[in-house]
């Protein structure tokens, strides 16, 4: 088993407080389709890949649904091309943040 890093380990305990400062704050649905009837994931707008300084912005965080069977999920979609994102009811309030935050991973999408 690989070791954790001591910096690693204190943005996981981070992460661990946003998430559930977000269960206390925010209701448990899907805000890419409102559905709460299934599974809930939490999602990040801007990847964390992408935007290490943005992985505990709880403004970047979001809850979207897992896929189930042969439903995609709504954190697929956004995982997906341009067209899937647009499907969610959330992409005004995503895109309105990461044009705020990411202005060429806006572009990369709009174009």
């Amino acid at each position: 088993m690989r070791a954790i890093s001591k910096k690693q380990s204190k943005i996981n305990r981070e992460l661990k407080k946003v998430y559930n400062y977000i269960a206390e704050t925010r209701g448990h649905y899907c805000s890419g389709c409102g559905r709460s009837d299934v599974p809930l994931s939490h999602s990040h707008y801007i990847a964390r890949s992408r935007r290490k300084d943005l992985e505990t912005d709880p403004d970047n965080i979001t809850y979207h649904c897992l896929s189930i069977g042969e439903r995609k999920g709504c954190h697929s979609l956004w995982e997906g091309g341009v067209a899937d994102k647009q499907k969610l009811l959330d992409y005004p309030k995503a895109m309105e943040y990461i044009l705020e935050k990411d202005t060429e991973l806006y572009f990369l999408i709009t174009e």
